[in-house]
């Protein structure tokens, strides 16, 4: 159907509550390289808030638009509007690596603008409702990020014209930067609980590293591919409205008219059948108790009778689809409606005494002049509608609220439409429980207060609804702060040595449980090579990408620089040395896989041999395929909609394949 709206796509993917997250967001792009551009592209396209992009330029860092309407003039951030395009700006040579900076003009007229203006320009161009702006630094290695976040925080950039427009949340990229930059930026992001994906193109490698917001990225929308129909046909007592229904219809035995039979929902069938099965089994559960809980299938055995009931009910059931869908569904008889465990696991991280401490503004935050709260202000919405989630678990024996949805089956008109009732108003009524003790817990906020505003406020209708759809789905993905992961894999680095004052340990109660994990994880990850040839396992492509960092660590230039034969095989030897520690600082060292792939010196130094051939080389397709991947899982971060992968992707542009790792 032909349509006006320009998101209508993407409305289908993520919402009006996706595309109004997206709108109230502000993508820091450092570094303005081809893979940053393409990550921001891919924001702009569907309607990112506003964009700031930052690079450094000696030459025109105090002449970084000629149009200026900055806002945001604190603590040495200027951020500028996005100057107008000019011809100079769509002349690209058949060499260009980035097809949102034109190289550099040999003319320097006075008037030159820097790297992050252009990018800004070309990117603003593609979408109207973009607000795009700029920042130059003489250098992104000078940069105090942490106090660059504060301000960007407290006075983000919005034009006069569009005070409104003003982004409510922050995504920082990183961009082809090395760990002189990434790490303090890592630091800085991670202390104000700001999402940060890192962004590499070299050569024909690239990877994408996702480091959540602290203390962790909450996803009540994760939309798994696969969702079972919650109709609570294994819980017990039913409801009262699925036991009217199921009692409206007389006993299909009894039903002599064909049309008639072929029309009774599959749920009706599945409790009938029930009711049979237990009353032919071998080992009914004999009790007096009305209140018990009376026998469902368990074994196998006893599964498959339960279905030879079923078909036995049909009086030919290659004609009657219901009951061949009743077949099909018979799991949801013995299917658990129950939150599962991964459910358990997040609402065990959400501690009410935490919450409620977290959630009362203190007189400090007061006199400081500070608002903002150490946990951000979304991730303490989530906190309270999970207590409250708890809170009715505790009362309804595990279960959730229902969702209210029904799947789509054969059915008469009549009989739908009363189930389909029977379920919407059974999870009216667990939507108003659920609301009432939220209500319950933000009045006992506020008896502890003293006074004091709170950082969580009374969730909208639509929040609450979207919740109660989404328990039984709820995920939370922590990562580790990339400085801490870089220190723990090159502990020697010059680089991590100069910021030890600055990077802290990070304030995470389970790092060590997280690290531990991951190193499983990798262990597993060795087992499962690249099929057609070992070689091309991403894993390793990502250990050689690793040592050219701990090279420019160490040498202040990437390996590769000077092109004689002899330069370019020392470099290839401090490389595979590199690599070999690295592999040993993961825990690999005695993994079969990589002593034969990675260790075999033969070997681990072809690998070094062909990242130094590389010489940081940045190649536009391999930045696209980068860019688009990166984009995707910012904007799962953004809407908290989908699972974002964790914590590492790494793409073999050689193969054209790809992996997800911990390292």
């Amino acid at each position: 159907m032909a349509t006006t709206d320009k998101y209508d796509r993407q409305l289908r993917l993520w919402g009006a509550s996706g595309q109004r997250a997206l709108g109230n967001t502000l993508v820091v792009l450092i570094g303005s390289s081809a893979c940053g551009t393409e990550t921001l592209k891919n924001l702009v396209l569907p309607g990112v808030g506003s964009i700031l992009c930052v690079d450094d330029d000696d030459a025109v860092a105090g002449n970084g638009s000629t149009n200026g309407g900055a806002n945001g003039d604190s603590a040495g951030v200027k951020a500028q509007s996005s100057p107008a395009l000019t011809d100079s700006m769509l002349k690209f040579t058949s060499h260009s690596s980035n097809f949102f900076l034109p190289p550099p003009s040999n003319q320097d007229d006075g008037n030159t603008l820097s790297n992050a203006a252009q990018a800004c320009a070309l990117l603003s161009e593609l979408n109207p409702d973009v607000h795009g702006y700029h920042h130059t630094v003489p250098s992104l290695e000078g940069v105090d990020y942490t106090s660059f976040l504060k301000t960007l925080m407290d006075n983000p950039p919005s034009s006069d014209a569009d005070a409104a427009a003003t982004p409510k949340k922050i995504l920082v990229v990183a961009a082809d930067q090395p760990s002189s930059v990434t790490l303090p930026l890592s630091h800085a992001c991670h202390s104000h609980s700001i999402p940060l994906l890192v962004v590499r193109s070299y050569g024909l490698l690239g990877c994408v590293r996702i480091q959540t917001a602290s203390p962790y990225h909450a996803i009540i929308e994760a939309k798994p591919s696969h969702r079972i129909p919650d109709l609570r046909l294994s819980a017990w007592p039913l409801f009262d409205g699925l036991k009217n229904v199921a009692s409206s219809v007389k006993n299909l035995d009894e039903i002599e008219d064909s049309k008639d039979h072929s029309h009774v929902p599959f749920v009706v069938i599945l409790l009938q059948a029930l009711e049979k099965w237990r009353g032919t089994t071998s080992a009914p559960v004999s009790n007096d108790d009305p209140a018990a809980r009376p026998r469902y299938p368990k074994s196998f055995a006893e599964k498959e009778a339960f279905r030879k009931v079923v078909r036995a009910m049909a009086k030919n059931i290659s004609n009657e689809i219901n009951f061949e869908e009743a077949v099909r569904e018979a799991h949801l008889v013995w299917a658990d409606g129950r939150i599962s465990e991964d459910v358990k696991l997040v609402l065990e991280r959400v501690d009410e005494e935490s919450f409620i401490g977290a959630a009362i503004q203190s007189d400090m935050e007061v006199e400081g002049g500070s608002s903002s709260p150490k946990i951000p202000s979304h991730v303490l919405q989530f906190q309270l509608l999970a207590l409250a989630l708890k809170r009715f678990l505790q009362q309804n024996d595990d279960y959730p609220p229902l969702e209210g949805t029904i799947p789509d089956m054969t059915s008469d008109t009549t009989r739908y439409i009363a189930l389909q009732e029977a379920y919407q108003q059974q999870a009216e009524k667990d939507r108003s429980a659920l609301t009432e003790i939220v209500k319950s817990l933000l009045d006992e906020c506020k008896q502890k207060s003293n006074g004091c505003d709170l950082h969580v406020s009374m969730p909208s209708d639509d929040e609450i609804l979207t919740f109660c759809k989404n328990a039984r789905y709820l995920r939370i993905l922590e990562t580790r702060p990339l400085y801490a992961e870089y220190k723990l894999q090159d502990p020697d680095s010059p680089v991590v040595s100069a910021l030890s004052q600055t990077l802290s340990s990070p304030d995470m109660p389970n790092f060590e449980t997280i690290q531990s994990d991951a190193r499983e994880d990798l262990l597993m990850a060795t087992m499962d090579p690249y099929e057609t040839d070992p070689v091309h396992t991403p894993m390793l492509w990502w250990i050689a990408l690793r040592a050219c960092d701990a090279f420019y660590d160490r040498h202040q230039h990437y390996p590769g620089k000077h092109d004689q034969e002899l330069a370019l095989e020392a470099d290839a030897n401090e490389v595979y040395k590199c690599m070999v520690q690295i592999a040993t600082s993961l825990g690999l060292a005695e993994c079969d896989f990589i002593k034969e792939h990675l260790l075999d010196q033969a070997k681990g130094k072809d690998l070094a041999r062909e990242v130094v051939r590389y010489d940081e080389a940045e190649i536009h397709n391999i930045a696209a395929v980068v860019g688009g991947v990166a984009s995707q899982e910012a904007v799962k971060l953004i809407t908290g909609q989908y699972v974002p992968f964790d914590d590492t992707y790494v793409y073999n542009g050689i193969a054209s394949t790809a992996g997800v790792y911990r390292f």
